[in-house]
């Protein structure tokens, strides 16, 4: 059972979104029994910041326990931000309700559910979880990255036969016609105050766009990360079979696996990224799933890196982009074109 602040009334605060040592205690001690199956005690805990934290503090809390045994928990504070971020407050729930509501069923790696302490009123949102050791996969080796376009083919069998419940999920991200059809309006909006040539060249590249978002909202939907970026994967070698375990879904959203395919294979060059295309299909196969052949993925996995440019300029405002990078990326957008429509841009 998860635990509100406001409604208990027995957990402190010395400092905005902290939650004191005591108030730690008494919460953890709650939960321990459920989380590792059995009764048990708190002997001891130590507390320190955590070297894994992202754009939000973390911490990893040790805690020692009367059977002898010894828990790490990744304390996560969305309270807490290094800098601003849209739609915060959706966010924050968003990966909250994946964690609890989603992955707990789940056998697919991610880090465990062990509860959470949300208080909207002193803006407390810790979320407790699996501490999970291991390297982010952009630290390792090509192997790794084969094994995490896999882990994408998992992901699609284990939601596949659930998409009433994953539309019922109103905290997803609809990846939906109307989604990509405003992150390009948003995206000339961003570039237009700037540079009116830069605009100009960004509405050519857009004048068939619709023919885009078709091929990007028609795909098989699933459970969809978002975000999956190689510094958003953690890969645990030491475990057997090798473990992976995504992290950051605030960004968690209703459709393609593709999506987060081209996420962790932007930038690859050839033959790599067939490489790893079709180690994403083949697990994908294994598990059940109906996957088009190389080809038809190559090309869907080339239209999401162009929408991810276009959704990049969308906020180049909030991610303070020079016109410099704002040219490059418009640019690029010129050099896919063709890819992907099968006709070259002439500027």
């Amino acid at each position: 059972m998860d635990m509100n602040i406001q409604q208990e009334g027995t957990y402190g605060h010395p400092e905005p979104g902290r939650i004191d040592r005591d108030s730690l205690l008494r919460y953890l001690g709650h939960r321990i029994p459920a989380i590792i199956g059995r009764p048990a005690a708190i002997t001891g805990i130590q507390r320190k910041r955590s070297e894994y934290s992202s754009s939000y503090d973390a911490d990893i809390i040790t805690v020692q326990l009367n059977t002898d045994e010894e828990l790490k928990i990744y304390a996560k504070n969305f309270g807490v931000t290094r800098f601003p971020k849209d739609d915060l407050k959706q966010r924050r729930d968003r990966e909250l309700s994946v964690y609890r509501d989603l992955l707990v069923e789940t056998d697919l790696g991610t880090a465990k559910y062990y509860g959470s302490v949300w208080d909207e009123s002193q803006g407390t949102f810790w979320c407790f979880l699996e501490f999970v050791a291991g390297s982010e996969v952009g630290a390792c080796g090509l192997e790794y990255w084969a094994a995490a376009a896999g882990w994408l083919g998992r992901l699609q069998s284990c939601f596949a036969q659930q998409a009433n419940r994953l539309r019922a999920c109103d905290f997803l991200v609809r990846h939906d016609a109307s989604f990509f059809r405003l992150k390009a309006d948003l995206a000339v909006r961003e570039v237009l105050p700037n540079s009116a040539p830069l605009a100009r060249r960004l509405a050519h590249v857009l004048d068939r766009y619709d023919r885009l978002v078709q091929v990007l909202a028609s795909q098989p939907h699933t459970l969809v990360h978002g975000s999956y970026r190689p510094a958003n994967v953690i890969v645990d070698v030491n475990s057997e079979p090798m473990r992976i375990c995504p992290i950051d879904w605030e960004m968690a959203a209703y459709g393609s696996a593709l999506y987060d395919l081209a996420y962790l294979s932007e930038g690859l060059r050839q033959p790599t990224l067939d490489w790893l295309l079709e180690a994403y299909r083949q697990e994908a196969m294994a598990d059940d799933v109906a996957v088009p052949d190389i080809e038809e993925i190559r090309h869907v996995v080339t239209c999401f890196h162009f929408f991810m440019k276009i959704h990049l300029l969308s906020r180049a405002r909030a991610r303070n982009l020079s016109e410099t990078k704002v040219a490059a990326t418009v640019e690029r957008l010129e050099q896919l074109h063709p890819v992907v429509f099968g006709s070259a841009i002439h500027v």
